[in-house]
């Protein structure tokens, strides 16, 4: 006869070897990039120190619930590298189930699926970090406080078509009870995306708007991009380009600028890496229009950028930027309630029209 001990004991193993087979597979990843930099506003001293290029650290996992279903959840912090410290899950944070013939459903704090299907693909020299990161992304049509979008749902499909995905994401942002001065209480954030990848080849279209995020009293504000952008590795250079129609309503703009009413602006640019070896030579190049019904409001950015692959996760790299914004005169058309030039900086406290620049060395490891 079996000894009750015995099977207690058998028991409680053959729980504990369940438990451990149920358990996610977790994986923690991240990136430290850092970089020492001279930046320059014109017409004041120029400021040398070092700058923190979207470090990171995150968890993420998974568990195969069985017939083709899976959970899968990661949190994702970012951190200081240039001066301590950090906040927890202030990047790509979310829980979500995977169906491979259904698709992908996620909820959480999550970046648009329009920004990585256009704009990341651009950013080759650095992963659009730092100061030489897209000073021309319209983040008012995402989320206008931290570009991250907080209360989201979102569906990825399964690849169809021979290399198509749609994607598409809601919203509730920061909904409250009641508003404020400046926010109103239902904002509302809708974005979609269909993505082409076949081997070197990528293409990616989509569309995102912001309603309601501002309370302004000239009426709801509205903030919407619609983006196509391509990039295709022929080996010897790798080639890209993004094209952008940004519109802004009592939203974003009038935020940023004081400029009332119903504007909008084209956004292009262009990116080319060429690599040797070990080696990288990257070119960064773009520009943003005026906003309609306004003159000089518009810039360019320039990036040129160096970098040397150490290895397959740790890179040294030089790069050279420069935003050179229209300068400023006052514009009849608006009426007097905005003095032109462009609105550009990766530093804080930039006057209208005034250009920045940077240059750098830097040292980026992945984790």
């Amino acid at each position: 006869m079996l000894n009750v001990k015995t099977l207690a004991i058998a028991l409680a193993a053959i729980g504990v070897a369940g438990a451990a087979q149920a358990q996610s597979n977790v994986t923690i990843y991240g990136r430290v990039n850092t970089s020492l930099e001279q930046t320059k506003i014109e017409g004041q001293e120029s400021v040398t120190k070092l700058v923190n290029n979207s470090s990171r650290i995150g968890f993420r996992g998974n568990e195969d619930l069985g017939n083709g279903l899976s959970a899968l959840f990661q949190v994702e912090s970012r951190f200081e590298s240039d001066s301590g410290g950090g906040n927890l899950a202030s990047r790509d944070t979310f829980v979500g189930l995977k169906s491979n013939s259904l698709g992908t459903v996620k909820l959480g704090y999550l970046t648009s699926p329009l920004y990585y299907a256009t704009h990341d693909y651009l950013g080759m020299h650095n992963h659009d970090t730092g100061n030489s990161s897209d000073a021309f992304l319209w983040v008012p049509a995402f989320d206008p406080e931290n570009f991250f979008i907080r209360n989201s749902v979102a569906y990825a499909s399964p690849t169809f078509g021979g290399g198509f995905t749609f994607e598409a994401q809601y919203s509730a942002l920061n909904e409250q009870a009641v508003k404020t001065a400046t926010r109103n209480d239902r904002p509302a954030h809708y974005s979609g995306t269909l993505n082409y990848d076949n081997g070197p080849l990528h293409v990616g279209f989509g569309y995102a708007q912001t309603n309601r995020f501002f309370n302004f009293a000239q009426g709801k504000s509205k903030d919407s991009m619609l983006a196509l952008a391509g990039v295709y590795d022929f080996k010897a250079v790798v080639v890209g380009a993004l094209a952008e129609h940004d519109r802004s309503e009592n939203g974003g703009l009038q935020d940023i600028t004081g400029l009332t009413g119903d504007h909008s602006r084209n956004y292009y640019r262009v990116a080319v890496m060429v690599p040797v070896g070990a080696n990288e030579f990257h070119v960064n190049y773009g520009v943003a229009r005026d906003w309609s019904d306004t003159s000089d409001t518009g810039a360019k950015q320039l990036t040129l950028a160096y970098n040397y692959n150490l290895s397959k996760r740790t890179k040294v790299y030089a790069q050279w930027t420069k935003i050179d914004n229209d300068k400023q005169k006052v514009s009849t058309a608006t009426g007097g309630a905005y003095d032109g030039g462009g609105a550009y900086s990766f530093l804080s406290g930039t006057g209208l029209g005034l250009d920045n620049t940077s240059i750098g060395v830097g040292l980026r490891h992945n984790f």
